[in-house]
């Protein structure tokens, strides 16, 4: 048999996305990694023996994973230690469904190969709150924005898109008073990746209240420690469950399956 060719030795911390049986006796795994990013690979004899990995291989753990890979070969994991459990997550069925929501939003969101840290810390800090117990819909919208901002997605929410008039001052012609969260003060476009003042907008887009713009704009940060630090709430909550996830299926060209379709749910 020919020789494969130069096999490369790699490590990361990663999160398991996605397990299935391959053949009789391995599984083919997902692994978002912090090093190189979305990496398919093989678990040899992992379905064989439960010695093989000693029953790491589940999804709500960060793991210490190495692999080895070879041109024109799928990778081959060789070992996978547990770093730091999630496991609390499970004892709460929304909570899971937002861990597997955060899980298969980074794959899609940043599915090329190559190093990825800034969104694997905000996705490690997603987990992290699932598992604290913060409401899952507030964590997913907090991972949802800072992911998009990441990915170069993020949306202007500074200014109207038509006229481009400042949020604050077309909220002061409209007679609008800042500091007030109640009413449509803007409408969200998906397709234009922007707000629309009042006086824009006529009746196209999902409407946002100024404290829903602000709060978007805030969770855009690309430091988990700012993020974590934003309190969303309820009213404001509601506003971001029904536009995010939209503006992500829009981006995305298709729905995500963890939350049943486009997860427009309110506090979990």
């Amino acid at each position: 048999m020919p020789s494969a060719g130069p096999r490369a030795f790699r490590t990361s911390r990663a999160f398991l996305v996605r397990s299935m049986d391959a053949g009789e006796t391995d599984r083919r795994l997902s692994f978002f990694t912090e090093a190189e990013g979305l990496v398919p690979m093989v678990a040899k004899a992992a379905r064989r023996s439960r010695k093989r990995f000693g029953g790491v291989l589940q999804k709500y753990f960060l793991l210490d994973v190495s692999w080895t890979e070879a041109p024109a070969r799928m990778a081959v994991l060789g070992s996978a230690a547990i770093l730091e459990s999630f496991w609390e997550i499970v004892a709460d069925w929304e909570r899971v469904r937002y861990a597997d929501y955060l899980l298969e939003l980074s794959a899609a969101l940043f599915p090329q190969p190559g190093p990825k840290p800034k969104a694997f810390e905000m996705l490690l800090a997603g987990m992290r709150s699932l598992s604290l117990g913060e409401a899952a819909a507030a964590s997913g919208r907090k991972a949802e924005a800072a992911f998009l901002a990441m990915g170069g997605w993020g949306p202007n929410l500074a200014s109207c898109r038509a006229c481009g008039r400042p949020a604050a001052r077309s909220l002061r012609q409209a007679g609008v008073v800042p500091g007030k969260t109640g009413g449509a003060a803007f409408r969200f476009l998906p397709s234009e990746g922007g707000i629309l003042c009042a006086d824009c907008s006529g009746k196209a887009g999902i409407p946002l209240s100024l404290g829903a713009v602000k709060t978007w704009r805030a969770l855009q940060s690309s430091s988990p420690a700012v993020v974590g630090r934003v309190r969303i709430t309820d009213t404001i909550l509601d506003e971001l469950c029904m536009v995010i996830p939209k503006y992500i299926e829009y981006n995305l060209g298709r729905p995500l399956r963890s939350l049943g379709g486009h997860p427009s749910f309110r506090k979990g």
